[in-house]
Order: structure tokens, then sequence, then C-alpha cells
């Protein structure tokens, strides 16, 4: 058995377990609310948590490059960027999807195919990781650069307010 059969047998629960793991991550408030609906208006973060995480999960069961899933994986590191998670934090939830994935193989797969699967999926997870960090640090830069651009437009605006700034100053 190949891995992309594996996840393709066991997506749903592969899917449920995984954005559950994503949820844990939060305080249990935040988590009873990310987990209660899956609305897109009401409840937007827990849905591009699940919607994210299954089009992750179909994609690894179609075989498809690990490159592939950029764009699901960004909208979720995204949002946990924003909400100032460290780096192993907000990429916790991807080392997880190992051990969801090595224990359900253990317990629905034949002895033999363990050691092919749990390479694969070793590779795979770690492909994730990888991903999952150059797209958070490039979030993360882009949030601090924003915020110093804001801290100068401040800064910049109260020295022309004071009259502090001289001729070319003034006009840029």
């Amino acid at each position: 058995m190949k891995l992309e059969n594996f996840f393709a047998d066991h997506h749903k629960y592969l899917c449920s377990q995984w954005t559950e793991a994503i949820i844990k991550t939060y305080p249990e408030e935040g988590g009873k609310f990310f987990s209660s609906t899956s609305s897109q208006f009401s409840n937007p973060v827990g849905h591009t948590f699940r919607s994210n995480i299954e089009r992750i999960v179909l994609a690894v069961a179609k075989g498809t490059d690990v490159a592939a899933c950029t764009q699901d994986l960004d909208e979720i590191l995204r949002i946990r960027a924003v909400q100032g998670f460290s780096p192993a934090v907000a990429l916790g939830f991807i080392p997880a999807l190992r051990n969801i994935v090595s224990q359900h193989i253990i317990e629905k797969c034949p002895a033999e195919t363990h050691v092919a699967l749990l390479g694969d999926l070793n590779i795979l997870v770690d492909q994730l990781v990888l991903l999952g960090f150059d797209l958070y640090m490039q979030c993360r830069e882009l949030l601090w650069r924003q915020k110093a651009n804001q801290l100068y437009s401040r800064t910049h605006k109260l020295l022309e307010r004071a009259n502090l700034l001289q001729g070319e100053e003034a006009a840029e």
C-alpha cells in the first residue's frame, strides 16, 4: 500500500483529527468556538482550518507534490502569524499529523507495510514543516514591515506638525 492510498481511504478521519490538533493549540474557550460550527460566516477561522486541512489531505491522497499545498498551508499560517504564535506553536499542528497518521497506520495496516508507510510519512511531514516555516516567516516579516512603516509614518507626521523637518524632508 502507498501512503497516498492510505490518505485517500482514511481522509475523513485524518481531516477531523488534524483539525482537532490545530484547535487544541488554542485556549479552551477559543477551541470550543472554532469547533462549534463550520459556517464560513459565523466561524471564519474554524472554517479556514477545516477546509484547508481537507484540501491538503486530499492533495496528499492524489500524490500531489507538497508545493501544491502552499496556498492552503499559507491560509492557515497567516491566521496563526497574526495571532502572534511563536514559530514552534504556530507550526506545531504539522508534526501532529505524523502522530495521527502513524497511530492510524499501526491500527489499520498489516505490520509488513508499517516501515514503508511510516518512512514516506516522515518525508511528507518534514516537507510540510519546511514549507510551513518558510510561509510563516514570510507572514511575520510582512507584519513587522507593516508595523515599521506605520511607526515611520506616525513619527514623520509628528515631526511635520512640530515643524522640526527641514525643506526636502517635509516634502517627502
